[in-house]
């Protein structure tokens, strides 16, 4: 099922920049995103249970059961950025690519039908399945913090642990996306091939130099190194006019994501 979703999503116009959108005439079907992958965590994992902890989430996360009743399965799915959109964003040092901006932007309507491309097959199959993210019951329960983090989710499902700048890094490194869908259907579940937190992060510091706003401080330690109070005040002072047939505004920065050991890989001790 997963492996058709894959291709289904390779191959769906959302996973190219339309013409009406394209901010440059030449960025008009470019591919956001290379083939995603997959971990699956069962529901009822304990760690799930640590989201509601005041230092990971907090106590008005949500765990499978709140989204389903029955849960038994949660499927986690990283997109990673294709190789065009990771090299446009490496060139300038303050300013986000145009591409990396379409990747951010018009990247999270693929994510988007890929969570309901796979809740429609696990349907099909006679399964219940929902994609949380775009759900009524999905919300804001602190700043810059939501009922269902996808970051902390992947982490759970076996996808990849956390690096200094909050990013996760995956066997294809962090520079992509993240979506997840939970389901009744009882999938078989993804071993972690990991058993901490920050386990992949090396803590080289090349994320910190690559900051504009200087948000990283590695001297903080690797669970408080990243200030999201400096970052999102930066992040939204980037945002562009209205563009395109779907009048869509679009930001972002992703410096601490490209150019560094872990954009496209786990980096090597």
């Amino acid at each position: 099922m997963l492996s058709s979703a894959a291709k289904y999503i390779l191959n769906s116009k959302e996973n190219f920049v339309s013409a009406e959108d394209a901010l440059r005439p030449e960025l008009a079907g470019m591919q956001i995103y290379d083939e995603p992958i997959f971990a699956v965590a069962s529901a009822d994992d304990p760690l799930f249970l640590q989201l509601r902890e005041p230092k990971v989430v907090g106590a008005g996360a949500f765990l499978p059961s709140d989204w389903l009743d029955g849960a038994k399965s949660v499927i986690s799915f990283f997109l990673p950025f294709t190789d065009a959109v990771k090299k446009s964003n490496r060139i300038d040092p303050v300013k986000a690519s145009d591409e990396w901006l379409h990747a951010r932007i018009e990247g999270q309507t693929a994510v988007d039908t890929l969570g309901a491309h796979i809740c429609s097959l696990l349907k099909s199959e006679g399964f219940d399945a929902v994609y949380p993210s775009r759900d009524p019951r999905f919300t804001t329960i602190a700043p810059l913090t939501s009922n269902w983090s996808e970051r902390h989710i992947a982490y759970i499902c076996g996808l990849g642990t956390f690096g200094l700048s909050k990013g996760l890094i995956t066997e294809k490194g962090m520079a992509g996306r993240f979506g997840s869908v939970v389901t009744t259907a009882e999938l078989p579940v993804t071993p972690r091939p990991y058993s901490s937190p920050f386990e992949y992060c090396t803590m080289c510091k090349a994320c910190q130099r690559k900051c504009p706003p200087q948000a990283i401080d590695a001297s903080k330690g690797v669970a408080d190194g990243k200030d999201h109070s400096i970052c999102a005040p930066f992040v939204n002072s980037t945002k562009l006019p209205p563009h395109g047939i779907n009048n869509r505004v679009r930001y972002g920065c992703g410096k601490c994501q490209v150019g560094v050991p872990c954009e496209s890989r786990i980096p090597k001790k």
